[in-house]
């Protein structure tokens, strides 16, 4: 019955994983809702609050005590990116005891839908707990979940001992080889996959940071796979999404040193994210491939003992034709400036997405999780990227080479050079930088996508209310 009133907005709840790149993805995710009118629920917990400062005042935040020390961590560290390897695992079992205080906060508020991690697989049975949609977010792209989602089904990877060892998935769009070491942490825990799998079942959607162009043949084979079926929308690059990026702000030096650089183009910008740790012998191998290989660069290292790593006298010799930036870099800024162009990167899915909608060719540097699967999605499908190195690769700690500093100098030269190679590669990103804005523009497949999510779970919310009467 028509009351005369406006229907009330949309209310999703939105559930974080806490670690840097999730939270910034799906803060991103959040404000996205928020300008289609959708009222904006964010759960994270008090050490992760000013992450959330900047945010619009339309997205409200709540805040659930995180149990350090029951789980015997340090005071304070709630972020994974806080925490050393070996308290992993106790990481994981205080946000899995998140369950209870969230469904309690689910029961005060009321929201329509709940929107979740993927890590966060276990908000699944919450959501079911209290009748409303659940909503898988990923961080990543399509191609990385046919990947998981292939491997887990046909696991190829079975009959072979050989951790460099390569194998190819079978009826995968295209014919990319992996190796056992290259497979990501879910892998060892098969567990998880499982759970993770399930969580997908049961979900009504799931929400990937792409956008169509990007990978048309995956999002096909996702569906014609047949065996999880569920809503794909890509609503991304989320970063760029309703909020263009401001090229050539002069706010931080670093901006205002490329602005110097007359040559567009000339400048490799380095940056392995916040949780890209290297040993001290590869960091001065990486230094001193960056000097040998005559190329200007701009280096984020971050803080911390890295800053003693760096060989000595490294940035007087380079001095006027590098820069090393420690701690918070603008990452943003600095690819879209117009003297960069090159990215040596970890290959971490915002990370890419940024590469991609600057239009910059990518040298791939993996360094764990499922960094080793968006390599080949660059350099063996969309084919923007060159890798640092062939050979061995591996997600754990304990198995990775050094990359000498030759090869880094010879990566470096590849990219930034003029072989015939990396024209067509930096014709191919600039195409794809396009295309990224426009699908995020009014009208555009991402548009279109979000706003396609949002009216199917409003008519959920309806029908449920028609059905209480």
């Amino acid at each position: 019955m028509d009351s005369g009133h406006a229907p009330a907005p949309l209310h999703v709840l939105l559930f974080p994983f806490l670690a840097p790149s999730h939270m910034a993805a799906m803060l991103d995710m959040a404000r996205l809702f928020s300008d289609h009118g959708a009222k904006v629920s964010v759960v994270t917990t008090p050490g992760n609050a000013h992450l959330f400062h900047h945010s619009p005042s339309s997205i409200s935040v709540h805040l659930l005590p995180f149990p350090s020390s029951t789980f015997n961590l340090p005071a304070g560290c709630e972020n994974i990116a806080t925490l050393p390897s070996s308290l992993t695992a106790n990481f994981y079992s205080a946000v899995f005891s998140l369950r209870e205080p969230l469904s309690h906060l689910l029961s005060s508020l009321h929201p329509d839908a709940i929107i979740s991690d993927v890590v966060n697989y276990w908000t699944a049975s919450i959501a079911g707990d209290h009748h409303i949609p659940h909503v898988l977010f990923l961080s990543s792209s399509v191609f990385a979940h046919c990947v998981v989602n292939d491997l887990a089904v046909h696991r190829p990877y079975d009959s072979i001992s050989d951790q460099s060892l390569p194998f190819s998935i079978p009826g995968f769009p295209h014919s990319v080889h992996l190796t056992r070491s290259q497979l990501p942490d879910v892998f060892h825990y098969s567990p998880v996959l499982d759970w993770m799998r399930d969580a997908e079942c049961s979900s009504h959607a799931i929400i990937l940071n792409s956008f169509f162009a990007l990978e048309p043949e995956y999002v096909e084979h996702y569906y014609k796979l047949g065996l999880l079926r569920r809503n794909l929308f890509l609503p991304g690059p989320v970063a760029i999404a309703g909020e263009p990026v401001k090229k050539g702000k002069k706010v931080e030096p670093c901006l205002e040193w490329l602005d110097e650089k007359e040559e567009d183009g000339s400048v490799v910008y380095v940056a392995f994210g916040t949780m890209g740790r290297m040993i001290e012998e590869q960091i001065k191998e990486l230094a001193l491939g960056l000097e040998i290989s005559g190329e200007r660069f701009v280096w984020a290292l971050g803080s911390g003992e890295v800053e003693e790593w760096i060989p000595e006298g490294f940035e007087r010799r380079v001095e006027g034709r590098g820069l090393v930036l420690r701690g918070w870099a603008p990452q943003t800024e600095i690819l879209n400036h117009p003297a960069v162009g090159g990215f040596m990167s970890h290959c971490g899915w915002n990370s890419v997405l940024e590469a991609v909608t600057a239009g910059v060719p990518v040298i791939t540097w993996p360094i764990h999780s499922e960094q080793f699967v968006n390599e080949k999605m660059l350099v063996e499908v969309v084919k923007v990227g060159i890798p640092a190195w062939d050979g061995f690769k591996s997600v754990k700690e304990e198995e990775k080479v050094v990359v000498p500093a030759e090869t880094v100098a010879a990566a470096v030269k590849r990219l930034m050079g003029s072989g015939e190679e990396v024209v067509a590669m930096r014709k191919r990103v600039a195409e794809l930088a396009q295309l990224a804005w426009k699908a995020v523009a009014e009208g555009g497949t991402s548009h279109v996508d979000l706003s396609r999510l949002i009216d199917g779970l409003i008519a959920i919310r309806n029908e449920r209310r028609q059905i209480k009467g």
